[in-house]
């Protein structure tokens, strides 16, 4: 068995070609999974600031895509002098 082990572990002779590429395929598997890991923290840590800054003015009272010169109306609302689709 520890012959069949070696002859497995030489690769026909090409482990100086085939080990390093697995090193360096399992460096870079383990830099993507720790740049994924720390951009979810860094996300997380932008979310939890954004909501403390959100209570911090009231609650959420955001308003998204709003139309500029009218903050109570959403963007996607037809005015009265708007067409609607398929109008």
């Amino acid at each position: 068995m520890t012959q069949a082990m070696h002859d497995y572990l030489l690769m026909g002779g090409y482990a100086g070609f085939i080990w390093p590429a697995y090193g360096v395929a399992a460096l870079v598997l383990i830099a993507f999974a720790f740049d994924s890991w720390r951009r979810v923290h860094q996300a997380t840590t932008a979310l939890r600031r954004l909501e403390s800054e959100v209570a911090a003015r009231g609650g959420n009272k955001t308003r998204l895509h709003t139309v500029p010169g009218k903050p109570d109306q959403a963007s996607n609302q037809p005015t009265p002098n708007q067409p609607t689709v398929g109008s």
